[in-house]
């Protein structure tokens, strides 16, 4: 493979310029590059040379990338482009700044139960909508589990190990023993492979996350292997309430083990009831840096530590008027941030409510002069002097400020004094309305209460009398009391997914919580089982309690050994389990006996699964050859043997004269027949 110095700087594909290294191992280089067309920044993995001339891995490798080009999944890395140059084989995927779960351990990171259960439901979400699509990945490692710059995860590297795997090329020891690492017992058996060996690799991977070592491991590859066949997770503390969890994903027979999609839900709802889980301490990968410290690793591990200080020379990295520098790319560039925002306007001060004061009614107050002015007479039509005019104004004026005073005395000595304001209550609690009506020595009555959105149960909706008006002490201000938001009804669950749920309910102005998830024989894995409470209505944004289903109960296999088919079918019937016959010679058990169950009995399997049931045929016959008296000795032994028969003989000489079982007869393989000569 060229070296690193000569592939910075190069187009790959006529569109993509590798601008900085981010990653290296045996069988691939990783480089940030940018899309000349598109102006984005991207990853790009380049291939080794060498893969160019095996014709098996590059039919593998096109339908691969075309499989792996085609998954959309916020969990999965996106594959933007794929082809061959001169170069080799590339990929072009989506550049991923947070570094991967491999870097993460090795900084001496340790992981909560949170982060751990987060990371695991992120994954087993994107393995099972791969797995749903038919792909496998075969190589779940921390170094295939990437991040972005916000602590997304993505897995990377689908259909890629497959091809590679088949390929001419070899990997050296330290690759194999990574991968052995987290292998699964039919990895290992050379056993065919399903979506239950990625299930296999997560959990391990998620074992290790939380504990900091993987179980199995021993000083070989081959012992490594060959440890976990068989083997159950060794149950520790460090799990918490992740251990029920990793150790089903981690059985060592696929069939009874946990799919994609179980172990996701099982996560999801974990996660749900554990804390938020805080942030992961990422070592974002920067691009700049010396090239020269480069690490050689996993081409998917986009370490931190190692790319973090990649940079290629500007004297070794050519560029052109049409291909920007690295530091010009498009997207590249840091978004300045600061600490604080601006733009963000002091609110101003509330009243004790929290709710700004209302706009007070306009009252109106007649001064006297109006008064005055409203009774002043006509001018008379005739035009005496102006100044006896002027006297009679002055006398009308003097007569009707008389009057005025005259009424507004009599008022107050017959109604009281008005002089006691009211106060604003509406928004107010109504003991806190009450304490301030009493204060100003008014007196409060609850007229009504009502439904309100806007106004807290048991605060007043609305007052009487309006703020700021004058009273005589003891006036009886009227208010309508909140009785909060008005009940809403509990929808019907029944069935429904998670995500129905929460769209039901939200639509519904309620809040959902979940319960732990139980089996249930009738209601689907992911399923609402039952939900409290039921009926409504029920008081707006309160909480509804969900039992979301597992599915089945596991199946425990039965011993069925000893009897006959007949009887072991209809036990596995009961247990709505599918049995098939398997039919084999045996010495040891009679013809028409059960020998044996695969899965063995005593272990657990899910609702459906097919278990094979091994049936005796009896011992394998044989027929005892045609040999009289008269023939030699050593030719009866000969056709003997040839039978798969034992000879025994008996007599001094050379010639049969007997033998024990009759010519034709059908015996037991193994059977033994004795020769008697003279």
């Amino acid at each position: 493979m060229s070296s690193i110095a000569e592939q910075v700087g190069r187009v790959v594909g006529r569109r993509y310029r590798l601008l900085l290294p981010v990653g290296s191992g045996a069988s691939s280089q990783v480089f940030a590059a940018v899309d000349a067309r598109l102006g984005r920044r991207v990853a790009v993995k380049v291939l080794h040379p060498m893969l160019a001339g095996d014709a098996a891995f590059l039919r593998r490798f096109r339908a691969e990338a075309r499989l792996a080009a085609s998954l959309d999944h916020p969990h999965v890395m996106r594959v933007f482009d794929w082809g061959e140059d001169e170069g080799g084989p590339y990929l072009v995927l989506e550049f991923l700044g947070g570094g991967s779960l491999r870097s993460l351990l090795d900084s001496g990171s340790t992981l909560s139960e949170e982060q751990v259960a987060h990371i695991g439901w992120q994954a087993a979400s994107g393995l099972a909508y791969a797995h749903r699509r038919g792909i496998v990945h075969r190589d779940i490692k921390p170094g295939n589990l990437l991040f972005d710059d916000e602590g997304n995860l993505r897995i990377a590297d689908f259909g890629v190990a497959r091809a590679l795997a088949e390929a001419a090329l070899t990997e050296p020891l330290g690759a194999i023993f990574g991968t052995a690492r987290y292998a699964s017992p039919e990895q290992a058996e050379g056993r065919p492979l399903d979506d239950r060996t990625d299930v296999y690799s997560l959990a391990l991977v998620l074992y290790e996350a939380l504990t900091g070592r993987v179980p199995f491991t021993r000083d070989t590859v081959s012992a490594t292997l060959m440890a976990r066949v068989g083997a159950t997770l060794p149950p520790i503390r460090e799990l918490g309430s992740l251990a029920p969890i990793i150790a089903q994903a981690a059985i060592s027979e696929p069939l009874a083990r946990l799919d994609a999609r179980a172990v996701a839900l099982d996560l999801e709802l974990l996660c749900r009831e554990l804390p938020a889980p805080g942030p992961l301490p990422l070592e974002h990968v920067r691009l700049e840096g010396n090239a020269s410290r480069l690490r050689d690793r996993d081409p998917t591990d986009v370490d931190a530590r190692s790319a973090g200080t990649a940079e290629a020379p500007a004297a070794e990295a050519p560029g052109s008027a049409e291909a920007p520098g690295f530091a010009e790319a498009p997207g590249f560039a840091e978004a300045p941030g600061s600490a604080e925002a601006p733009g963000f306007a002091a609110v101003g001060q509330l009243d004790r409510s929290g709710v700004p004061p209302d706009r007070p009614d306009d009252l109106t107050i007649v001064p006297a002069t109006a008064v005055i002015a409203a009774v002043e007479p006509e001018e008379p039509r005739t035009r005496p002097g102006r100044r006896r005019r002027r006297w009679a104004k002055i006398l009308a004026i003097v007569v009707a400020a008389l009057l005025v005073a005259g009424g507004t005395t009599a008022a107050v000595l017959r109604f009281g004094v008005y002089d006691h304001s009211v106060p604003k209550v509406t928004a107010f609690p109504v003991g806190l309305a009450e304490h301030d009506l009493r204060a100003a020595g008014l007196t409060m009555r609850i007229a009504g209460d009502r439904y309100s959105l806007s106004v807290p149960n048991g605060d007043v909706i609305s007052q009487s009398l309006p703020p700021g008006r004058l009273e005589k002490a003891g006036t009886i201000v009227k208010v309508v009391v909140s009785r909060g938001p008005a009940p809403v009804p509990v929808p019907n669950l029944t069935n429904d997914s998670i995500a129905k749920v929460r769209s039901a309910l939200f639509a519904g102005h309620l809040r959902v919580k979940f319960a732990p998830s139980q089996y249930s024989e009738t209601v689907p894995a992911g399923r609402v089982i039952t939900w409290t409470p039921r009926r409504g209505p029920q008081p707006r944004d309160s909480t509804v309690t969900v039992t979301i289903s597992k599915g089945p109960h596991p199946r425990v296999i039965p011993d069925v050994g000893h009897g006959s088919y007949a009887g072991a079918a209809s036990a596995l019937d009961a247990l709505k389990l599918v049995p098939k016959a398997v039919y084999e010679h045996s010495s040891q058990w009679p013809d028409g006996d059960v020998i044996s169950t695969f899965p063995a009995a005593g272990l657990t399997v899910r609702r459906g699964a097919l278990v094979d049931v091994y049936v005796s045929l009896g011992p394998r016959l044989t027929t005892v050859p045609s040999i009289g008296p008269g023939d030699s000795v050593s030719s009866a032994v000969a056709a003997l043997k040839h039978a798969d028969l034992v000879p025994e003989l008996y007599g001094p000489g050379n010639i049969v004269f007997a033998i024990s079982d009759q010519p034709g007869q059908r015996v037991p393989v193994g059977s033994t027949v004795y020769v008697y000569s003279i």
